[in-house]
């Protein structure tokens, strides 16, 4: 009863969105080790390679890509004149504002790894919230 005064929302349609589903998107499978497309996945697999192929792409970088597409971290690192703390507190906000999907929910848990073997690198670890449940991320840029 509450909800409807308070929303103007029947039983009715409380029931008929709550029934509908999210349509299921599939994309092409990328092998990025031999640079091949290799069939077909959707739901958390497709969220996944979006997730890692966004983040691995350098913003207006290739022309293929709208300008929205892609992240500017690799810059941000490669330059050598910001400090980590700088970059570990920009760093969430970029990630978060390149991943406009409608299948991600939210982002959340950064953790940072600076490898040895890339002098010019950061290891980015977080918690990916999509409609599909959430899942560990981890890319190297």
């Amino acid at each position: 009863m509450a909800l409807e005064a308070d929303m103007g929302l029947t039983v009715e349609d409380i029931k008929k969105f709550s029934d509908q589903s999210i349509p299921e998107t599939s994309t092409y499978m990328i092998d990025f080790d031999n640079g091949r497309l290799s069939g077909k996945i959707s739901g958390i697999k497709a969220v996944h390679q979006y997730i890692y192929k966004t983040l691995k792409t350098e913003c207006n970088k290739y022309l293929i890509y709208d300008l929205k597409v892609g992240t500017g971290i690799k810059s941000l690192v490669r330059q050598g004149l910001t400090s980590r703390a700088y970059i570990e507190s920009d760093i969430p906000r970029i990630v978060k504002r390149a991943l406009n999907d409608k299948r991600i929910l939210n982002v959340k848990d950064f953790k940072f790894d600076y490898p040895e073997e890339e002098r010019d690198a950061v290891k980015i670890t977080f918690i990916a919230e999509t409609i599909y449940g959430s899942v560990s991320e981890e890319v190297v840029v």
